[in-house]
C-alpha cells in the first residue's frame, strides 16, 4: 500500500490476522450427510457448535471463506455489559424489556468470560473499562440523564466524567467529558474465533473452508443444499451468517442490512505517548451518530480505530481513501498521531437490523441468530449457545431476541441503497450537534 501516511510495510489486512489468520479443514471431503449443519463459522455459528457436540450431535460447520473470516476476525474485539441498548428498548418496548435487555448483555459478557475460562483460549480477554467522550455539553447531559433512567429500573455502575476529569479516561481535548463504564473488556478477536474453531474440532465438529452452502431447502422432511457442486442433506440447520447472509434466503436478505465497517491499526507508539494518549488502556469511543471507536492493541504499543466506510470494493484506490479518511478521524481524536504512520487498514461487513436489536427466529424449519447491529462479540456468542439449546429443544434456548417482531421495510431487498444518505444524514447532525 502505498500513500505518504503508510508504513512501507502497510498490508490491507487486520491486525489481528498477524498473529491468528483464519484457517479450516478444506473442503475436499465434504461427507453427503450430517446431523447438525451450521452455515457460517464465526462466533454464532462455533458457540452454537459446541453446544450441539457435547450435546452429542455431529456437527458440522460450513464457511464460504475460511472459520472466522468475515466480522469475527475484523472487528475491534470490544465486549460491553451493555448499557447503551436500554435507550433503544426502553422507546420501543418499555422499562421490562428494556431491563431484560442489559440484563441478557450482561449475561452475554459473562458468557464468553466462561467459554474462554473452559476451553482455554489464549485470546488477551481483559476487563479494562470504556468510555465515551460527549461531542457537545447537551450530549454529556444527555448521556447523564439515560443513565438515571436506567438507575430507576436497575442497578448500573456506570458513571459520569466532567471535562474537567476526562484526561484521566482519554489524553485527547475533543470532549466535553463522557461516561465510563468499568464493566467493559476487550479481547483479541482472531485468536478468540481461532480458539473457538480448535476447541470444536477437539470435540468432533467437521469445520470446512471454502465450503459456501448454496441451493438451500427443506426436502422430505430435512434439509437439503450444495457446497461446491455437492449434494448433502442434514437433519438440522443453523443459519449463522449475519453480515454476509446475501443472496443464502430471500427472508434474510429483505430483514438483515450489510453494512460496511472498516479500521486501522497506527505503526508501534512511543510509550510514553501511548501512556499520555491511554492512561487506563480502555476500550473508548466518541459520542457522534456516525459511530467512531478506538482501542489499545492488547499489548498496548498501538492504537487501533474503527469507524464506517463506504466503499468496500477492495481497490488500491478505495482502500487508500478508506484509511486515509480513518485517519483523519483519529488525528482529530488525537492531534500528536498526524506524525505517526497507519501499518494495517481492513474491512469488513456488519449485519443491521431495521430495529438494532439482534434477532432469533425459525425460518421453514430452520434456524437464525444475527443482526448484531456492529455490537456482536458478546451477544453474538451468547445468541450461538442460545440457538443451540433451542436446536435441542432445551428451556436455556429462551432469550429475549426470540420475542421481538423481525421486520423488513418496502422497497428493501438487500442492498442498502439508502445507507450513503443515511450516513449523510447522520453526519450533517452531528456537525449540527457540534456547530
Amino acid at each position: 500500500m502505498k500513500a505518504p501516511f503508510f508504513t512501507d510495510d502497510a498490508v490491507a489486512s487486520p491486525f489481528w490476522w498477524d498473529e491468528a489468520r483464519p484457517n479450516g479443514a478444506n473442503a475436499d471431503d465434504i461427507p453427503s450427510s450430517t446431523e447438525v449443519a451450521i452455515i457460517g463459522g464465526g462466533f454464532t455459528g462455533l458457540n452454537a457448535a459446541l453446544v450441539l457436540a457435547r450435546a452429542g450431535k455431529q456437527v458440522s460447520v460450513y464457511d464460504a471463506d475460511a472459520p472466522g473470516w468475515g466480522a469475527s476476525s475484523r472487528n475491534g474485539g470490544f465486549l460491553g455489559p451493555g448499557w447503551a441498548f436500554f435507550d433503544t428498548a426502553m422507546t420501543s418496548y418499555g422499562a421490562d424489556m428494556a431491563r431484560r435487555v442489559v440484563e441478557e448483555s450482561f449475561q452475554s459478557l459473562q458468557y464468553v468470560k466462561d467459554v474462554v475460562a473452559k476451553e482455554q483460549i489464549d485470546c488477551d480477554l481483559k476487563v479494562v473499562g470504556y468510555f465515551k467522550g460527549a461531542m457537545t455539553p447537551r450530549i454529556y447531559d444527555s448521556l447523564g440523564n439515560n443513565i438515571e433512567r436506567i438507575r430507576k429500573v436497575l442497578p448500573c455502575d456506570a458513571y459520569m466524567v466532567p471535562r474537567s476529569e476526562q484526561h484521566k479516561e482519554v489524553g485527547s481535548n475533543l470532549y466535553h467529558g463522557g461516561i465510563a463504564m468499568p464493566g467493559y473488556a476487550g479481547l483479541h478477536p482472531a485468536k478468540y474465533v481461532k480458539g473457538l474453531a480448535e476447541a470444536a474440532q477437539r470435540l468432533g465438529v467437521r469445520v470446512f473452508n471454502n465450503a459456501r452452502v448454496t441451493d438451500l431447502q427443506q426436502k422430505a422432511g430435512a434439509f437439503a443444499f450444495k457446497v461446491q457442486g455437492r449434494d448433502v442433506m442434514a437433519r438440522q440447520v443453523l443459519i449463522a451468517t449475519n453480515g454476509y447472509s446475501g443472496a443464502l434466503l430471500p427472508y434474510l436478505r429483505r430483514r438483515i442490512i450489510p453494512v460496511g465497517s472498516g479500521l486501522v491499526a497506527t505503526e508501534q507508539l512511543p510509550p510514553e505517548l501511548m501512556r499520555k494518549l491511554m492512561p487506563k488502556q480502555q476500550m473508548l469511543a466518541g459520542s457522534q451518530r456516525v459511530v467512531t471507536y478506538y482501542r489499545p492493541s492488547p499489548d498496548g504499543t498501538r492504537i487501533i480505530l474503527g469507524g464506517r466506510v463506504l466503499d468496500m470494493s477492495g481497490t488500491v484506490k478505495s482502500n487508500t481513501a478508506n484509511a486515509n479518511y480513518l485517519r483523519s478521524l483519529l488525528v482529530k481524536i488525537f492531534p500528536e498521531l498526524n506524525a505517526h504512520k497507519i501499518s494495517h487498514y481492513w474491512h469488513g461487513q456488519l449485519g443491521f437490523t431495521f430495529d438494532h436489536f439482534p434477532h432469533v427466529d425459525t425460518i421453514d424449519g430452520m434456524f437464525f441468530a444475527g443482526g448484531y447491529n456492529g455490537t456482536g462479540v458478546a451477544r453474538s456468542s451468547w445468541l450461538g449457545g442460545k440457538i443451540a439449546n433451542e436446536m435441542l429443544g432445551n428451556d436455556q434456548g429462551k432469550t429475549v431476541y426470540s420475542e421481538l417482531s423481525f421486520e423488513t421495510r418496502p422497497y428493501f431487498n438487500g442492498k442498502p441503497w439508502f445507507l450513503p444518505l443515511a450516513v449523510w444524514y447522520y453526519g450533517m447532525l452531528d456537525k449540527w450537534d457540534q456547530r
